[in-house]
């Protein structure tokens, strides 16, 4: 079996046996279409003979009755015998049309297969004869019209070269076929070339080549270019997830390092043991909020993800984790709800976003701390102390973080912070 390793090979090896199957039907058709012609001709020409045979067998007893008469010298009624009708019937056709055979029940030598023929017109295949079956008028006796379609027809003596004919007819059709195949395949294979050539990059070009069509090829096309935009997602995802890992993960093992350096002096007294085991416990509740932050940050958005969210409770919530989290005193934040707001948003990296904005303001506030909620709009603002303003650059996890988290969620930021004063401003949607 051969095998067919290109798109253009398939479609080329499809139009040569559809071409091949093509003139082998046309081929059928024409000998069938001369074939039935030759019939229709044969049977018109029996019709017409016929009408003859019968006008021939009028104009006979005419004349057989007219010499009668001539004879006898009077009037009487006579009639010619069937045989003596058929026996001239015979003869003047003979001379008339070569090809035409008439015989008689009344004959000795009639061919057996007419004898069981009824009237009408057939067709004896083995002889290739056609045979019009009739009675004379006012005789019972009946007679056959045979006609020889092999010595009247030209077909068998032509054959050979209507064979040669159509012969080269269905080559010349094979090679157009199989020409339009090719340049038909080039055709339709010059975009799938490109496409293969696009995806083989090292860095893609989006979209793709074909994106706008709207056959099968655009729909591969953009099937590609989403395959390759949600990998190069998720290798973003990766790499910031790795970058902020690295860059986060510093500060809490760099504390539970230095603690566990402390706890090792054997000088250290009970209570900066027990203060280094709660920079530990810190850190570590920092560090599974880090890596908890990364992994909601690094999955893929699913469609179904968001659920209806009270901005009030989700507020309260957080607010209570941080007082429970904290044991040490800090400023009770002012919270001021003008009106709740019900949004669609992730549950995780919601909280996560109000956590790390609230715990930040409570860190750095000197003196106050505002929460103002107002339909779907959340406001934190607050002071600074003067010790931490050289470092009010800092913010929870840092800006790029803060901005992916709300990118996440789809909402919008507004943060105007100055030396003394830090106010974050979140619109959530519907």
């Amino acid at each position: 079996m051969f095998k067919f390793n290109k798109f253009n090979h398939v479609l080329t090896a499809t139009f040569l046996i559809y071409t091949s199957l093509l003139c082998a039907l046309y081929a059928y058709l024409l000998f069938h279409a001369v074939h039935e012609i030759e019939n229709q001709a044969a049977h018109i020409y029996l019709q017409n003979v016929q009408s003859e045979v019968i006008e021939e067998s009028r104009l006979i007893e005419e004349k057989f009755k007219a010499k009668e008469s001539l004879a006898d010298g009077d009037e009487a009624i006579v009639i010619i015998s069937d045989m003596e009708m058929i026996a001239k019937l015979i003869q003047n056709f003979k001379q008339k049309r070569p090809q035409l055979s008439i015989h008689s029940l009344l004959e000795a030598n009639i061919p057996s297969h007419l004898i069981m023929l009824s009237p009408g017109l057939h067709e004896y295949i083995p002889n290739n004869t056609h045979i019009l079956v009739f009675s004379l008028p006012n005789r019972k006796i009946p007679l056959y019209l045979t006609y020889d379609e092999t010595n009247a027809s030209n077909l068998d003596k032509s054959m050979p070269d209507l064979i040669v004919i159509l012969s080269s007819v269905a080559l010349l059709i094979c090679l157009l076929g199989f020409i339009v195949s090719i340049l038909l395949g080039r055709k339709i294979a010059e975009p799938l070339k490109q496409l293969a050539l696009d995806v083989d990059k090292e860095e893609p070009q989006l979209p793709l080549i074909g994106h706008c069509r709207t056959d099968e090829i655009g729909t591969l096309s953009r099937n590609f270019t989403s395959s390759i935009e949600r990998s190069r997602h998720f290798l973003n995802r990766e790499k910031q997830f790795s970058r902020h890992v690295s860059h986060e993960l510093r500060t809490p093992v760099a504390i539970i390092s230095n603690s566990l350096s402390l706890l090792k002096l054997e000088s250290a007294s009970d209570e900066a043991k027990e203060t280094a085991l709660n920079r530990i416990k810190h850190a570590t509740s920092n560090m599974n909020s880090l890596i908890e932050t990364f992994l909601l940050l690094g999955r893929e958005q699913e469609p179904n993800s968001k659920i209806r969210i009270s901005l009030r409770d989700a507020v309260f919530n957080e607010l209570e984790k941080l007082n429970s989290s904290n044991k040490q005193p800090t400023l009770k934040p002012k919270v001021l709800i003008f009106n709740d707001g019900i949004i669609q948003s992730e549950a995780g990296l919601l909280g996560i976003l109000i956590n790390n904005l609230l715990r930040n303001a409570l860190a750095y506030s000197a003196c106050f701390v505002r929460v103002s909620l107002s339909n779907n709009q959340l406001i934190i603002d607050n002071d600074i102390a003067e010790l931490d303003s050289v470092t009010s650059s800092r913010f929870g996890y840092g800006t790029e973080i803060i901005t992916r988290i709300v990118e996440s969620l789809g909402c919008q930021i507004v943060v105007d912070k100055t030396d003394v004063r830090y106010h974050v401003s979140i619109q959530f949607n519907d």
